[in-house]
């Protein structure tokens, strides 16, 4: 690794190489959030120049963006460093690991049933002419069915909660 001079800042742009607070900006995150992202191990260590300035690969916009996909589906930040220690090392996925996974692939296939609903009853409402028999009051209907279904299950009153979406 070919450490960078802060006199030679120059360097580190012709390799690609950036600082926090360019990164930062660009991701649209603050550099505290970056920081904490390491400190949890959901980003590897960084390049340093001579002086200890962090300096990030493109690659770094990969790790955070899979972040926020990951967080949007759900994981939180432990488990999203879970997977990252997992996925850098490429050591074999522990029991922890994977029942994280396991958990979230039941949570991820309950979205995409819900979705597909939602997606076919959405499309019909769009398409179809009013009238007595437009599709917009089966969507307002399903959505509500949805809604009091969610909150029997809060109130423990169903034997098969469902993961909540949102």
């Amino acid at each position: 690794m070919a450490a960078s001079t802060p006199a030679d800042g120059h360097r580190d742009e012709r390799r690609g190489l950036l600082s926090i607070g360019e990164l930062a900006r660009q991701a649209g995150l603050s550099t505290r959030t970056i920081r904490y992202y390491e400190e949890l191990g959901i980003l590897p260590p960084p390049e340093r120049t001579a002086g200890g300035t962090r300096r990030y690969s493109r690659d770094y916009f990969f790790y955070l963006e899979g972040t926020r996909i990951l967080k949007q589906l759900g994981f939180d930040l432990d488990e999203i460093a879970e997977l990252g220690r997992f996925a850098l090392t490429g050591a074999t996925a522990s029991s922890r690991t994977k029942a994280i996974l396991q958990e979230k692939v039941a949570q991820l296939d309950h979205r995409i049933r819900v979705l597909k609903r939602l997606y076919a009853l959405v499309s019909a409402a769009a398409s179809a002419r009013p009238g007595p028999d437009a599709s917009g009051p089966q969507l307002l209907r399903w959505i509500s069915e949805k809604s009091s279904t969610e909150t029997a299950t809060e109130d423990g009153a169903d034997d098969h909660p469902r993961p909540r979406w949102s």
